[in-house]
This record gives structure tokens, sequence and C-alpha cells, in this order.
């Protein structure tokens, strides 16, 4: 596990034209200086059953990107996919106690 202390930032994001969405971060390790990262979040994540909510797409992509950091020695690339294994981590670090609906 990373031992490094590391910051993120969520700058935004963009909508492709497919509906889909881009979403930047910047990140830093150290005092090193920040870099960016985009995680595209395809069309295909927000329809369908087991969708997501257009609204948690940042926390998705942030906690992604967090775990990333934390799980390697070395940076993320500067753009990757959010994965089917991405939300469905997400979504068992996130169950309440009731459980989801």
């Amino acid at each position: 596990m990373n031992s490094h202390k590391f910051t993120i930032r969520y700058l935004g994001y963009r909508t492709l034209p497919d509906g889909g969405r881009e979403l930047d971060f910047s990140f830093a390790m150290g005092g090193a200086q920040a870099t960016t990262v985009t995680i595209d979040a395809p069309i295909a994540f927000f329809r369908g059953p087991d969708q997501i909510a257009i609204q948690e797409a940042a926390g998705i992509c942030y906690e992604t990107l967090r775990f990333r950091l934390e799980a390697s020695e070395e940076s993320p690339p500067s753009r990757f996919d959010l994965t089917a294994a991405d939300v469905a981590q997400h979504r068992r670090s996130h169950k309440g106690p009731a459980g989801r609906r």
C-alpha cells in the first residue's frame, strides 16, 4: 500500500456527445506539482438497471482515483476509463446498515 500523502481535487466534467462524461481531477503527492487525470465514464453507466446517477459519478470517480493512488506506488495514467468493477467497489464500500434499495 502507498504510504505517500496526496491530495485530490475535483476540477469538473465535460459531457460527451453520446451522453457519457469525462471527469477531471488533479492530484499531488507529497509537495509535488499537481497532475491532472481524466476519468471517462461511458454512457452505459448512466443507463439500465444498475445505472449510476449523474450526481454520483464525480464521487465514484474520486474514490476510484483515491483507491488507485493508495493501492499503487505508481501514478495512475493521465486518462483511464471507469469500469464496472470500480462502480461495484464503490457500492460495496457505501452500503449502509439497511443495505441498498
